[in-house]
């Protein structure tokens, strides 16, 4: 009976090399770090205040920021406190991060208008500032009358499952910087607290990954950065006055890949709820030649239910924003807005025309605001961004 026999090979004179191994991903050789250096306490009085810059710790890549608020417990005695609008939040009047070389990267903007951004950006599962319980604002007459609390998130990375925008902060002779100014009394109260100025406390926690080791725990080789290393998110915003009636109003472009825009309507009186009243319906946003969107106010609102979940009674927590309508580019994954592919990021280049056109209801001079969610790619390519 025959045998097979293995047929000897021929001797080309080479040896194979070992074939390259197959790194894993970044995050098992990495550490998620979280620090707390940063505490500031100030009676709040007629001026503003601005707080000493907080430097972040260079310890690896510098993922997220959160800025904790609060008041002591607010003396009041009888007085009907209330709250201006867009506060407490607003009590943060300036916010801004800027890169090493002193450029700002997110803001400036206010507390208030980086809560829209963060509500509105699609960045973790629960992004309403105020649909928490470390949030409150007491109105009112009773002691605590004008007391105000908050959490709120100063977001780097924009993909956490990769992740994607953690910055490089290693050294601490080229670091980045937070600044933050907080508003006066006026703006913060229609009415104050009457015994004395509440003191406001503000903390500021630092969500890093430590630089990777290369290995996992069994010693597997991983890759050392972060994917699409060198890809920055960016918060820009822009208000331009519009007059009631007819309006055609070319927006001031960031170029960049846009993630979402946020626009914000007041009316003459610096009002949202007459600015959500006075939304032209229906509103066209046109890029270039095209008209890529045409709504109507009601299936605006509906559509940002659908896409982000809050269907709760407006300016409250989970419900949408008076004056409030976004646009996000962050849809083409699962069902929630922020679950992203990053293949619908809206490319937008200092060549193109990008506007915002409708008929503005109401009467005098109104404010629209643009907030600017959008990326810069690593090197430009917005490949860098993307599995493929």
């Amino acid at each position: 009976m025959a045998t097979a026999t293995v047929q000897p090979q021929a001797d080309s004179g080479k040896k194979a090399g070992a074939a390259a191994p197959t790194l894993r991903p970044f995050f098992p050789g990495s550490l998620d770090l979280e620090t707390h250096t940063y505490v500031q306490s100030n009676q709040l009085t007629t001026s503003q205040i601005t707080l000493p810059t907080y430097y972040p710790k260079t310890n690896g890549f510098l993922a997220d920021l959160w800025i904790d608020v609060r008041t002591n417990a607010t003396p009041n005695t009888n007085a009907n406190t209330a709250f201006n609008e867009d506060y407490p939040l607003r009590a943060l009047q300036v916010v801004t991060l800027s890169d090493t070389g002193g450029q700002p990267i997110l803001g400036p903007m206010t507390g208030w208008e980086f809560a829209q951004f963060v509500k509105w950006g699609g960045f973790s599962f629960s992004d309403d500032v105020r649909d928490s319980q470390t949030y409150t604002a007491t109105t009112g007459t009773s002691t605590a009358g004008g007391a105000f609390g908050f959490c709120l998130q100063i977001p780097v990375q924009f993909v956490r499952r990769e992740p994607l925008g953690p910055l490089p902060n290693t050294n601490s002779n080229n670091a980045y910087a937070l600044d933050i100014t907080l508003a006066s009394m006026a703006q913060i109260y229609s009415v104050s607290p009457n015994a004395a100025n509440p003191t406001v406390t503000v903390k500021i926690y630092q969500d890093s990954y430590r630089q990777s080791s290369g290995f996992d725990a069994q010693k597997n080789p991983t890759v050392t950065t972060p994917p699409g290393l060198g890809a920055v998110l960016y918060a820009r915003k822009n208000t331009t006055p519009v007059t009631s009636g007819t309006v055609d109003q070319e927006l001031s472009q960031q170029e960049g890949s846009y993630r979402a825009l946020h626009f914000v309507l007041r009316d003459s009186n610096n009002s949202r709820v007459q600015g959500d009243a006075d939304w032209p319906d229906p509103l066209q946003v046109y890029f270039n030649n095209d008209v890529p969107y045409d709504r109507l106010k009601s299936y605006w609102i509906r559509r940002q239910e659908r896409d982000y979940g809050y269907t709760a009674t407006v300016e409250t927590a989970n419900g949408r924003d008076y004056g409030v309508f976004t646009l996000p580019f962050i849809t083409d994954h699962g069902l929630k807005a922020g679950s992203e592919d990053r293949y619908k990021y809206l490319s937008v280049s200092a060549a193109d025309t990008l506007g915002w056109r409708g008929t503005v209801g109401g009467s005098g001079t109104h404010q629209l605001t643009t907030i600017y969610n959008f990326v810069r790619p690593p090197g430009g390519n917005i490949k860098g961004l993307t599995a493929r």
